[in-house]
């Protein structure tokens, strides 16, 4: 099974760089455990914010998750494809 997810900090802020599922596994859990994992790992480390540029075709499954888009920004790989920037609230 190939997944991963890839957190970083950048000033007060943490975010996710990446989370990869492969096809094959997409809607088995593993996106949410993965999720579930960066989360946690953000508020034991005392982060209160976590951002993230989402694949398109992954929106729904951040907004499902509580991240609300707040933005975009152009993809680096495709100029005519926008990529939705997604804020997740770590302090309840």
């Amino acid at each position: 099974m190939e997944y991963f997810s890839l957190i970083s900090v950048e000033s007060n802020t943490v975010e996710l760089h990446d989370l990869f599922i492969e096809p094959r596994y997409i809607g088995k859990g593993y996106g949410k455990e993965l999720w579930d994992y960066a989360v946690n790992l953000a508020r034991r480390l005392g982060f209160s914010r976590l951002v993230l540029t989402a694949d398109p075709n992954a929106e729904a499954f951040y907004a499902r998750q509580g991240a609300v888009r707040i933005g975009e920004k152009a993809s680096p790989l495709r100029y005519d494809r926008a990529l939705p920037v997604m804020e997740y609230i770590l302090i309840a």
